[in-house]
Order: structure tokens, then C-alpha cells, then sequence
């Protein structure tokens, strides 16, 4: 019996060749089924292709199928669509599909013409000529954590870089520019694709589609193990691809090297002589990173917009707690990079603060302080933690418009606020938390930073 299978495999490649993707499977009964492998949308049409290979038939469902951004008609209709807006895409599309463009090149195109606008705060102006997918967007460095990223490289004598995973090409961007020799290495061709393309002003980047913990002989490393699965967010390290230890490993063997990890990260997954950094940029936590090679053990919380505190001691040892103290005159709130890297204590310590309840993150003291670290609130009045009495408490005083924080409390900002039903003019601050005398909610000034 003649083997079908090079013959599908042909026939389906040739077919499949501008959209991307092909695969073929075997199906049940002696029959062959050759899937396209769309990137977005379930089958919209079925169509079927029925050839015969020594008596087997072969089925071909046509998805509706999205081609790569790389595809010659996407990039060209990209160049002609004008900035995106969500409101205008339905009539935007009908206006397409009359001039004579094909759906599944519309959708692309306005597909990457959505994550450009999405891009623009991490990417700038590059965003508007750089291709993306949904998920390597999501990953992508911003652009201050990959320049600082560059610059610790650079300060400790680095000048050939291996990437392991360079994904759109954020991070390879920002060691380029700051002119580092770059090895990028993807194992999804489609990303490396992509990743040329967004690179390709540069002559000091190479971008290769192979395992990149192999063969490494450049002096630094950087990795970023894909850490979202077709479920979401993977929590467990060793199911990153690829696995923490194994990037570990690889990364023990050049002078210095750096692993970018889920800020959310269990403080036990952590090499014992390395150098933890938590990164945060307007009190946004948005990353951590492994660091091997550049100091003594320590967990590290850096504020790119300045401020740095370091927690000596090896990652993975235990948090230093602090006894809760009775509620001051007022209440400070640690940057989120000072609580994931546990550095409230020296906080604590510094400032003759202690927090308010045990667990929680608000810190309490009786004297203002200034620091990058902390947001400070001055306590006006401390309120019961019942909605109706909150209510009645919040109308009294006129208020209208209601920030509300929250630590400790099984309570949703957004559906507490609608429930209380304000109308007043005024503006004010509350915070819901434990205390060490029960749940209260703290009506507060917000102190201003300097």
C-alpha cells in the first residue's frame, strides 16, 4: 500500500503556504483528516477535498484561516489603514470587504493594527511599524525595564548576549541599542519571524531558530521562559518552557546572566546565591528577575522612577515579620516591589512604623514620612465597615467621589461603590482593612509625594 502521507503533506503545504500554519493527522476508519491551524477563530466554513492515495480519503477542513502578520497583502494593507479606533471597525471592515480585500486578510491586518495601539506605551513610536502577537505582547518588557535590564549587563562587562526566548524583540531592542552583540534564539519559527522583522535595523542581532540553552560561549545570558499556557498564566516554574532549572543551569556556565520570572513568584523557586530583583514603575509591580554573577545574594526592590532597597540574604530564605501595632495618626502603604521582595521590615525598622493588623501590608505610625517607598495617608476618622452605616457616614460628609483601597477584606471596589449610591460633591479616600481591633474603614487625606 502506498503511504498517503507525503502526498498530503504536499498537497496541504501548497495550499496552506500564504496563510501560515498546516498539520495533518490520521483519522479513524483508514481515513486521513488534514487540519489548517488557525491562529484565532473556530472553522467558519467547511469544504471538502476528497483526492484518493491507494484507496484512503483524504479530508481537508478549510478553516477559515488566518495568515501570518508577515503575509505581503497584510503588511500592505496595514500601511494603508488609518489609526485604530474599536468604534469604527465594523464599518472599517464592510468598507474593506468592498474593495475587494479578503476576510482573513482584513481580520490580520486590523488584528495588528489593534496591538500596535495597544503597544505604544511599552514600544513608542516603534509600535507603529512592529508586529506582535497577543501573548508575546502581554510578556514583552517594558521599555524602562529592558533598558535597565541593558544597562546592568553593560556595568558588569558584558559585551556578547545569548537570548533565550527574545519573543517580539523588547528586550533584544534595548541590548542592541545599548550595543551589546546579540545570539537571539526561538524555538517558534513564527516568533522569530516575527522578531526579524522588528529587528531588522539592527546589525548586531542575530536571530536563530534553535534551543537556545545549546552551545552557549557569549559572556552574558538573558532568558525569558514563555510562562502562559493555552490555560492562562502557568504558576509552577518547572512547567515553563523552558523549565526554570534548566535555564539555571545553562546560566551557571557564562560570567553573568539574568532570568526574567513572574513577580508572583514563590520565594522557594529561587537560587540561593543569586540576586533577586523585583521591578516596579508607578507603584506597578511588573516583573522580577534572576540575577547571577552580579553581587551577593539579596532580594532587591528597584523603582525605575527611583528608590532601591536591598534585603541582604539568600532569595529563598524566610520573610522577617514585624508585630502588628494599634492604628496611628498615619497610614503608609510600601510600594508593591518592597512587600513581593520583603523589605517591610527595614521599612519598619527605618521609619518606627508597624503594620496594622498581621499579614496586612498597611503600616501605621504617628509621625509623616517621605519616601519613594510609602504612600502616606494622614487618618481623619475611622469608620464602621458595614455598608449601610458607611453609607450614611459618607453622605453625611458630602462626598461624592470615592477612591477606595483595600487590604484583607473579601470586598470588590467597584460593586461597593455603586452600592453605596453617593451623590455629594466632595472627594475622599478610604481604606478597608483589618485593624488589630477588627475590620474598619479609614476615611483619610492622601499626603502628597515629593
Amino acid at each position: 500500500m502506498v503511504d498517503p502521507l507525503p502526498h498530503v503533506h504536499q498537497l496541504t503545504q501548497s495550499w496552506a503556504k500564504p496563510y501560515g500554519k498546516a498539520a495533518f493527522h490520521a483519522g479513524g476508519k483508514g481515513s486521513l483528516r488534514v487540519d489548517s491551524l488557525p491562529s484565532f477563530a473556530p472553522p467558519t466554513k467547511t469544504a471538502s477535498l476528497i483526492p484518493r492515495y491507494a484507496g484512503v480519503m483524504i479530508s481537508i477542513w478549510h478553516y477559515g484561516v488566518v495568515p501570518s502578520p508577515l503575509h505581503a497583502d497584510v503588511l500592505h494593507l496595514l500601511d494603508q489603514l488609518p489609526p485604530y479606533r474599536e468604534d469604527e471597525v465594523f464599518s472599517l471592515t464592510n468598507s474593506l470587504r468592498k474593495d475587494g480585500w479578503q476576510p482573513e486578510i482584513i481580520s490580520q491586518a486590523l488584528t495588528q493594527a489593534r496591538l500596535r495601539e495597544k503597544a505604544v506605551p511599552k514600544f513608542g513610536d516603534r509600535a507603529s511599524k512592529m508586529l506582535f502577537t497577543s501573548d508575546a505582547l502581554e510578556q514583552a518588557s517594558r521599555p524602562e525595564a529592558a533598558a535597565h535590564h541593558a544597562r546592568i549587563f553593560l556595568d558588569a562587562g558584558v559585551q556578547s548576549l545569548r537570548e533565550i526566548g527574545c519573543g517580539i524583540g523588547a528586550d533584544t531592542t534595548a541590548f542592541a541599542s545599548a550595543g551589546l552583540t546579540v545570539t537571539a534564539r526561538e524555538l517558534d519559527n513564527e516568533r522569530a519571524r516575527l522578531a526579524r522583522h522588528n529587528l531588522a535595523d539592527f546589525k548586531n542581532v542575530r536571530i536563530d531558530v534553535a534551543d537556545g540553552l545549546a552551545d552557549i560561549d557569549e559572556d552574558g545570558m538573558w532568558a525569558d521562559p514563555a510562562r502562559r499556557g493555552a490555560k492562562g498564566r502557568i504558576s509552577n516554574p518547572e512547567e515553563w518552557m523552558p523549565a526554570l532549572s534548566s535555564v539555571v543551569r545553562a546560566a551557571r556556565g557564562v560570567k553573568v546572566a539574568g532570568i526574567k520570572v513572574a513577580p508572583g513568584i514563590d520565594h522557594a523557586h529561587l537560587p540561593s546565591d543569586s540576586r533577586v530583583e523585583w521591578l516596579s514603575l508607578g507603584r506597578d509591580l511588573i516583573e522580577a528577575i534572576i540575577w547571577l554573577g552580579t553581587g551577593e545574594p539579596a532580594r532587591v526592590a528597584t523603582l525605575l522612577d527611583g528608590g532601591q532597597l536591598v534585603v541582604p540574604g539568600p532569595p529563598n530564605g524566610p520573610v522577617t515579620m514585624v508585630d502588628p501595632a494599634p492604628l496611628g495618626e498615619y497610614v503608609f502603604e510600601p510600594d508593591p516591589a518592597i512587600i513581593r521582595s520583603g523589605g517591610i521590615a527595614l521599612l519598619c525598622e527605618k521609619y518606627d512604623l508597624a503594620p496594622v493588623a498581621p499579614g496586612i501590608a498597611y503600616l501605621t505610625g504617628n509621625s509623616p514620612i517621605t519616601s519613594p517607598f510609602l504612600d502616606a495617608f494622614q487618618v481623619k476618622d475611622v469608620l464602621p465597615l458595614q455598608e449601610k452605616k458607611l453609607a450614611r457616614e459618607l453622605k453625611s460628609r458630602n462626598i461624592g467621589s470615592l477612591e477606595i483601597k483595600k487590604r484583607g477584606v473579601d470586598i470588590t471596589p467597584e460593586t461597593l461603590r455603586k452600592r453605596l449610591k453617593l451623590s455629594g460633591t466632595e472627594s475622599a479616600t478610604v481604606i478597608l482593612t483589618p485593624l488589630v481591633t477588627g475590620r474598619h474603614a479609614l476615611l483619610v487625606n492622601r499626603l502628597p509625594q515629593h
